[in-house]
């Protein structure tokens, strides 16, 4: 083997070509260095130059339209608004069996157990909402260098929250379910427990905190899906196994919290599930394709540039 390398020097680089294949895609760039004896350098750069490349809006998907920015102000104005809407006292009192018996088996019976529960699903719901600025901010726009695509992102994201927002604030309002620990509100509202006062005690239906998880991690993993973010593969699905186990998470510690029955968490789950996979879907992602196959340029029309002193929206038409 020795002496037919040296009196064919091209089977060296035959034998790197062969071991670059093993690397899967990244043996198509690594290849025309290959012929070059000095070529080793530049293969091991090509890889994380590959990813950053795929990090890039397919022209078949739909970026966000004006109709959008319109609809998600809305949202958020009508989602800030039924916090005004009135709790109606007896609306909804009565408790199912389904509901009576997840009760009875999951409710800590610790005072102190059951807040320390609760303060968990807030902190649990504080991390995923972040996670979703973290990867359009940070990553996308930071670290892969697509300003555009993290504005793509960002929007999408504020649209579905603004949604579920909206949903949650009318039913909750509308429907006045009284909360599994009514039985504990008793004597003068300014002696009871922050839980009790206004019109939280009657905001059971559906569980807010458990269709927004579930909202995030369904936008975690349709970003995910099409847009390598984290150099695809296990690690963008690790991504979002780990936001929806998150979220299932969020929506257990409220029913073991007491904060909700068990039907409400399921019902936020639900629609939070519905809205963070189907809303990014069915008004962007549809008709496109991964980003893998999808051509390399940035076919947004709106980037945002970063400036010293804030920032400046350029379009592309």
């Amino acid at each position: 083997m020795r002496r037919t390398a040296a009196r064919r020097p091209a089977s060296g680089a035959a034998a790197l070509l062969g071991a670059a294949a093993l690397l899967g895609a990244a043996a198509a760039q690594a290849e025309p260095a290959a012929a070059a004896p000095g070529a080793a350098a530049p293969q091991a750069a090509a890889p994380p130059e590959r990813a950053r490349r795929e990090i890039a809006w397919d022209p078949r998907w739909t970026g966000f339209r004006a109709s959008e920015y319109v609809a998600t102000g809305l949202l958020a104005a009508t989602a800030f608004g039924t916090l005004a809407i009135p709790p109606s006292e007896g609306r909804w009192t009565t408790v199912n069996g389904f509901d009576g018996s997840a009760r009875h088996a999951l409710r800590i019976r610790s005072d102190r157990q059951r807040e320390m529960a609760r303060d968990a699903s807030d902190l649990l719901l504080t991390l995923m909402t972040n996670h979703l600025a973290v990867d359009a901010l940070l990553v996308t726009w930071w670290g892969h260098g697509r300003g555009s695509v993290a504005w793509e992102m960002a929007m999408i994201d504020i649209e579905a929250l603004a949604f579920n927002a909206a949903l949650n604030g009318v039913v909750a309002g509308l429907t006045s379910r009284e909360r599994p620990y009514r039985a504990g509100c008793t004597g003068p509202e300014e002696q009871q427990d922050r839980d009790c006062r206004g019109s939280k005690r009657y905001r059971s239906f559906f569980s807010g905190h458990s269709s927004t998880a579930f909202t995030a991690a369904g936008l975690v993993c349709s970003h995910h899906a099409h847009l390598p973010l984290y150099g695809g593969g296990a690690p963008d699905a690790l991504a979002c196994a780990a936001s929806l186990g998150t979220a299932a998470a969020v929506a257990m510690l409220r029913v073991v919290s007491d904060q909700h029955f068990a039907t409400d968490a399921l019902t936020g789950a639900t629609v939070g599930a519905l809205t963070g996979f189907g809303l990014p879907w069915l008004l962007h992602y549809r008709g496109g394709a991964p980003a893998a196959d999808a051509p390399r340029g940035d076919g947004v029309s709106i980037r945002f540039v970063p400036a010293p002193l804030g920032g400046t929206l350029v379009g592309r038409f």
